[in-house]
């Protein structure tokens, strides 16, 4: 069973699984273990017709996320096909995703598909010790201790967490390039993904806390070239992050929902960012929406169940939620990676739902 919209763009989607560790990093939670990540990768694909389509989630994990969206889940198959052969014959841009706080990197996984399908390698990551993350072998990484509880403290170590792991993956996927396998268990990636990786284009985008790691990891790390909020603060309560005190001089896209704009709570670090950064900045909004719905939430929760998510899923409709974030996340990056001067963010947005905020 498939609940994920369609990928909108021409290409068939590959999928595979990396185990990172990086030997030369102390974990931050546990200061006898060195840090280790697993990712997925989405990809241009072919002769997908010979290999099976990827579980969304598996088995370990099911009991959390039905959990979380108070609904049973069937068996879910995504449109993505388990190490596929990667289309050869040109390389892609590269684009990061991080998930919002405490979640796993699978809540992105119709985004990841739908940009692979337009033409992008994407790359999704979990946090380690912040998220229940599956590690090969059927083992589970539960979330560290949090004695004082989800405080500025504990979130200001998982922010500079996934801000160290962003820059270590994006070295990872430069040895694949350079023909070593980063995979800490040595499985062999799907032929071509090593020649499909342009590293000279990246992106970057995050929801919720991965929305600030993602505008944050542009300010550290020079090989970001554009990156998208998707309803996060860029920084954690009061205090901002580097990009929203300092600025970052490249493009960022600010997505948030009707349910932050409402809060304000984001408006602070947002209105430092747009007071200090120097590079092309946009912020939209879209109405009607909550702070999952930037997410693979709003298509997961079963109509029955929507009414008790209201908290996390707004009353815009899930099709139409999914099908505008997918379009201006798509278009930031067709605009500033490829240089397409043509994209729905190159003029007045034509959608009712979406608000030009500044």
């Amino acid at each position: 069973m498939t609940v994920l919209p369609q990928p909108g763009g021409q290409y068939p989607v590959g999928e595979t699984v990396l185990h990172l560790v990086d030997a030369s990093r102390q974990d931050p939670f546990y200061a006898d273990r060195q840090r280790e990540l697993m990712v997925s990768v989405f990809y241009p694909a072919t002769d997908v017709g010979k290999y099976q389509r990827a579980h969304y989630i598996s088995k370990s994990l099911i009991p959390d996320l039905e959990k979380r969206l108070g609904a049973g889940l069937p068996g879910l198959l995504t449109n993505s096909y388990t190490d596929a052969p990667t289309l050869a014959g040109t390389a892609f841009p590269v684009l990061l995703y991080s998930p919002g706080a405490g979640d796993t990197r699978v809540y992105g996984t119709g985004m990841a598909e739908d940009l692979a399908s337009r033409g992008y390698v994407v790359v999704t990551v979990d946090p380690t010790y912040e998220a229940i993350v599956e590690f090969p072998g059927g083992r589970l990484a539960t979330p560290a201790p949090a004695p004082d509880g989800f405080d500025t403290k504990i979130r200001k170590k998982y922010i500079a967490a996934r801000l160290s792991d962003i820059g270590f993956v994006l070295d990872s996927l430069t040895r694949l390039t350079h023909g070593e396998n980063p995979d800490a268990d040595h499985r062999t990636p799907p032929a071509g993904l090593d020649r499909a990786l342009d590293l000279e284009h990246v992106g970057m985008v995050g929801h919720s806390s991965g929305g600030y790691t993602a505008v944050e990891s542009m300010h550290d790390d020079r090989r970001i070239d554009a990156s998208v909020d998707l309803d996060g603060q860029i920084g954690v309560d009061e205090d901002f992050g580097r990009a929203a005190t300092e600025g970052v001089d490249r493009p960022v896209l600010v997505m948030t929902s009707q349910q932050i704009e409402e809060v304000g709570d984001a408006n602070p670090s947002l209105n430092a960012f747009w007071q200090n950064g120097t590079g092309w900045k946009r912020q939209l909004t879209m109405k009607d929406s909550a702070h999952y719905d930037y997410t693979d939430y709003p298509s997961l929760v079963p109509t029955i169940a929507r009414p008790a998510a209201k908290r996390y899923i707004g009353p815009i409709a899930a099709d139409r939620a999914t099908r505008l974030a997918r379009k201006y996340v798509a278009a930031m990056f067709d605009k500033f990676l490829r240089n397409r001067t043509d994209t729905p963010i190159d003029q007045q947005p034509t959608d009712p739902e979406i608000v030009v905020v500044r």
